[in-house]
């Protein structure tokens, strides 16, 4: 009976640190914004999220990087903002594609 309720104890506080330190689990997305902000971008996460998303899938659809990045270059209107997103893109969210950049 004890080794029941201590193992019942021990898994209801392995669920409540998970529950309790988002941090451990954060996703792509938070430590890719994270890191735009550091590097001096910041701004809406769900946008800019949305836009490195856009790189991987024009890369899956066979685009060159010449062409990603000046599409991408026309939507953010900021070349500097640009090359974080098609640097950050293949590291956050779609690593097949990191010798891309």
């Amino acid at each position: 009976m004890k080794t029941i309720t201590l193992a019942a104890l021990a898994f209801s506080g392995a669920i409540a640190s998970l529950v309790h330190a988002p941090s451990a689990i954060a996703g792509p997305e938070s430590d890719y914004c994270q890191s735009l902000a550091r590097a001096g971008y910041p701004g809406d996460c769900a946008t800019l999220t949305s836009l490195a998303k856009d790189v991987c899938t024009q890369y899956d659809r066979g685009l060159d990087l010449d062409t990603i990045v000046q599409r991408l270059d026309a939507t953010t209107k900021n070349e500097g903002l640009s090359n974080y997103i098609m640097a950050g893109a293949p590291l956050y969210f779609c690593p097949k594609y990191a010798s891309n950049s």
